[in-house]
């Protein structure tokens, strides 16, 4: 089912990538290169945010949908880097249920994680 979704990702390339292969199976893509215009934006399916941007950080991006929207904290994917794995521990994601994908990761597998991400529908 075709979903809203939000890219929250810094580099242009990525994020016209990320854009890119949603769009083609069907979403509906918004994208914006720093998190500040992402907690000012309308409600959205899935949001993937990069957890490395400039002006907020991706976590702090979470927590701030989480408080605004609290319904819509359980439908943010957070995208990391494969080289930071040291500042950025993936084990506390897996503990606290966050869905992630690491950089580099092929298109099925960003498909595959926003097919099963909690939608407005999903309470």
């Amino acid at each position: 089912m075709p979903a809203r979704i939000l890219v929250v990702e810094a580099t242009r390339e990525a994020r016209a990538l990320i854009a890119d292969v949603l769009a083609a199976d069907g979403h509906e893509v918004t994208s914006v290169a720093h998190g500040v215009g992402a907690v000012g934006g309308p409600r959205f399916d899935p949001i993937l945010s990069d957890l490395t941007l400039p002006a907020i950080e991706g976590a702090q991006l979470s927590w701030e949908i989480g408080a605004r929207w609290p319904d819509l904290a359980s439908r943010v994917i957070c995208v990391t880097d494969g080289h930071d794995a040291g500042a950025i521990d993936h084990a506390t994601l897996r503990a606290a249920s966050v869905p992630f994908l690491v950089k580099p990761f092929l298109p099925e597998h960003l498909l595959d994680i926003v097919t099963r991400a909690p939608t407005r529908g999903t309470r």
